[in-house]
């Protein structure tokens, strides 16, 4: 059997996805999709990466990731732990291991195994994800969840909840650009990457193991060449990329992100082990809406 990484691609139910999926289709054409630099150097920044050492939690990762960017879109930083001081790396966070945990019940997996993108899809519609004050991420795989962590969770759901297959790489595009949500994929690893961290292209025989990570931003090909020049060749400097966190640390990709083409996304959404979703209308307390229309002298947006 293909080595497991922590995504059960193997275990996948693609049928529920497809049944329990709202139809999406694209809101603005390409020119008008909000370039937002999640990365912390950015001047937009205030991604923190971060790390999901030896447990097989990416699933669980990608998505308290994708409840964070839905938080961030409707209430702006965050300050999850209400002592006053916003967009803490941990403190301010949801629970990657509740998120984890509860993806492998909703699937029935035990151990330290990895968990679905079905899973993680039930749990943030069904119970919610609750916050990292609540349930700390632990040095070791543990089943032990604290008091108070699924009445936590109830407070933070997602309403609405979106398939992307083969063809839809556009449409990914879109999401993440006009503010729906975090794309929230699981894929073969490691990925053909192009100089460390650039997804340009997949075969449908590339092989490996599992595992989930998130798109949160989306920037332009310049972008990327400012920052890694060695790019220069490999990417348009008005191409748009998706920005996708991983969980593996600052030391993994570039500093822990990595980015992907629309043709690499394509691709990749053709290969039969990736499984791609949104989650959208997080519950959230305190609402304040974004604006996407601000914009700085240099053509980045600033949220």
């Amino acid at each position: 059997m293909t080595l497991q990484l922590g995504y059960r691609f193997d275990l996948e139910d693609r049928a529920a996805l497809a049944a329990d999926s709202a139809p999406y289709a694209r809101l603005l054409s390409s020119g008008d999709w909000t370039y937002a630099d999640p990365r912390p150097w950015t001047p937009t920044g205030w991604w923190h990466i971060r790390n999901q050492a030896n447990m097989g939690s990416c699933r669980g990762h990608s998505l308290a990731a994708n409840a964070r960017l839905c938080g961030y879109l409707k209430a702006g930083k965050l300050d999850l732990d209400d002592d006053g001081t916003k967009n803490e790396p941990l403190e301010d966070d949801f629970s990657p291991m509740w998120c984890y945990l509860m993806s492998q019940r909703e699937s029935g997996i035990r151990g330290d195994s990895g968990a679905t993108i079905d899973g993680g899809r039930k749990v943030g519609v069904k119970h919610g994800v609750c916050r990292e004050v609540s349930f700390a991420y632990p040095s070791r795989y543990t089943t032990s969840i604290p008091r108070g962590a699924a009445n936590d969770a109830a407070r933070f759901k997602f309403a609405r909840e979106t398939l992307f297959e083969a063809g839809d790489a556009e449409k990914v595009f879109d999401w993440v650009g006009s503010g729906q949500g975090a794309f929230d994929w699981g894929k073969i690893w490691p990925l053909p990457f192009v100089k460390g961290c650039l997804l340009k292209g997949m075969s449908k025989s590339a092989r490996g193991g599992g595992h989930a990570t998130a798109g949160i931003g989306l920037i332009r090909g310049e972008d990327l060449i400012r920052d890694l020049p060695q790019m220069k060749g490999e990417v348009k400097p008005d191409e748009p990329l998706l920005v996708c966190a991983n969980s593996h640390s600052t030391r993994a990709q570039h500093a822990g992100f990595y980015y992907v083409t629309l043709n690499g996304l394509n691709e990749a959404l053709e290969h039969r082990y990736t499984t791609g979703i949104g989650l959208s209308d997080l519950s959230f307390p305190e609402v304040r809406r974004l604006s996407f229309l601000k914009r700085s002298q240099s053509g980045v947006d600033r949220l």
